[in-house]
């Protein structure tokens, strides 16, 4: 994670620069009627300058220089120092007033992950928000929140917004870090293929190989954990004018993770390029959502080649690893989708399937700490 630069100076009082045109004016023996003669200026003006109401202008300051003495530059860097630090206390006070939203935020979460600092107050934890989101104001962040319009999970109403938010921010971070190709779509579907052939290969395939051929493609691809009540399984979207794959791993299994890849590869190409497309696989489903489906599902497994073995009724282990060789994809993808359809039950071919979770005990996957 990109370090913090350290913060400037910040005096816990500030005054106008009045204050140092009066000690001068004290210093030298001339009286603010006597400075406004002499810059001609009307006496009350002056007065509203020295009392901090009316700020130093570059020609003021030109006129404070030749009465004076001291250059013109000096009245200007006071006049600024004074306004940021005014500005400064303001933002201050809206920070603290405001500072409780970041509470909504899965700051802990966010923490262990390494994508925010661990802070002990609020404030703080609000500061690091906002450095992360990259805004001034989280209240600001109220489309951010609600990018999923596509997104239903009508059976779970403890759906978190702001978790998503975040999620998707940590996609976008990582996003704008991929050297990418410019997109082609014709030349993409023309080209799926090479996604197919990545599935029959381990980890690596996975985490790099995949992320290194969607670029060659035009497309960032992502892996990003999930967050607490963020339910979601991948995310497809466009991002500066390119798009954006991104994957959690809910679910923690390899034919999943690859059926969600092919369905949000579904949302690029056949779907808005305005919609963000969060998808948590649930059971009910809208259109567009069957479409990215089917897409995955005839893109894995041709429909005709699935029928054919659907048909023979023959689902053992060693029929599944011919049928997967057959057409060129992992085992597992067909054994998790004879699953899905109720063919055979969820305790067979469990040897052909693999858990990310055992990844993870073998340090191939690690918690994202940047």
């Amino acid at each position: 994670m990109a370090s913090i630069a350290p913060g400037s100076y910040r005096p816990q009082q500030v005054s106008p620069p009045g204050n140092t045109i009066r000690a001068t004016l004290e210093g030298l023996g001339i009286s603010q009627a006597e400075l406004a003669r002499r810059m001609g200026r009307p006496a009350g003006k002056i007065n509203e300058i020295i009392q901090g109401k009316r700020g130093i202008t570059a020609e003021t300051a030109l006129e404070l220089e030749s009465v004076l003495g001291l250059p013109a530059s000096f009245w200007l860097n006071r006049e600024q120092a004074y306004r940021l630090a005014i500005s400064e206390q303001a933002q201050l006070q809206q920070q603290q007033a405001d500072c409780e939203i970041a509470r909504e935020f899965p700051c802990t979460a966010m923490a262990n992950l390494g994508w925010i600092e661990r802070s002990a107050t609020a404030l703080e934890r609000y500061r690091e928000l906002l450095r992360f989101f990259g805004t001034a104001k989280l209240r600001s962040l109220t489309n951010a929140v609600d990018l999923a319009t596509k997104f239903r999970r009508k059976q779970n109403a403890g759906t978190c917004h702001k978790s998503l938010a975040a999620w998707l921010r940590k996609g976008n971070i990582e996003a704008q870090r991929i050297a990418t190709a410019d997109f082609d779509q014709h030349r993409m579907e023309q080209s799926v293929d090479e996604f197919r052939k990545l599935t029959m290969g381990g980890p690596g395939a996975l985490l790099a190989e995949l992320p290194r051929v969607a670029a060659g493609f035009g497309i960032s691809v992502v892996f990003v954990p999930h967050l607490p009540k963020t339910y979601v399984g991948g995310a497809a979207y466009w991002h500066n004018r390119k798009p954006v794959i991104q994957l959690s791993f809910r679910g923690m299994m390899h034919d999943i993770l690859w059926f969600n890849f092919f369905h949000e590869l579904g949302h690029i190409l056949l779907h808005s390029r305005e919609e963000t497309w969060l998808d948590d696989f649930s059971e009910e489903k809208e259109a567009h959502e069957l479409e990215a489906n089917k897409f995955a599902a005839e893109t894995l497994i041709p429909e005709a080649k699935w029928a054919a073995f659907r048909i023979s009724g023959r689902f053992t282990s060693s029929t599944v690893k011919e049928f997967a060789n057959e057409v060129g994809i992992a085992s597992s993808i067909v054994a998790g989708r004879l699953h899905r359809e109720g063919l055979v039950r969820r305790t067979q071919l469990l040897d052909l399937k693999i858990s990310l979770a055992d990844w993870i005990k073998e340090g191939v996957l690690k918690a994202d700490k940047r």
